[in-house]
């Protein structure tokens, strides 16, 4: 598999949601999504109708990540291992402007 490391991804204000890339021509076999020790909010990932109020559009919450350790992280793989999952078709918000999380994904 060869990684792809678009480092931080994050909204515009808290609460914003925002697409891990706008490209829709990337597939990927697996998304990695790892939390950033020493921030202060949540983390949210789902698709483009993400609302981290009511939760609509969630697929995963990272609570607040430790000051300290290994991160949180959160895969979605495809089913096959060929690169069927449209990396655009995933969003992140966090609670707090700013914020995010490292995205990573790999390509057969």
């Amino acid at each position: 598999m060869q990684p792809n490391f678009l480092g931080k991804i994050s909204g515009s204000a808290a609460g914003v949601a925002a697409p891990i890339t706008s490209d829709r021509g990337i597939r990927a076999c697996k998304i990695l999504i790892v939390t950033i020790p020493g921030l202060v909010g949540n983390i949210y990932v789902g698709g483009q109708n993400l609302d981290i109020e009511t939760l609509a559009g969630t697929l995963m919450m990272f609570n607040r990540p430790c000051a300290v350790g290994l991160p949180d992280h959160f895969s979605i793989v495809s089913a096959n291992g060929s690169n069927s999952l449209v990396v655009a078709d995933y969003w992140l918000a966090a609670s707090v402007a700013g914020e995010g999380a490292l995205v990573t994904y790999f390509q057969a």
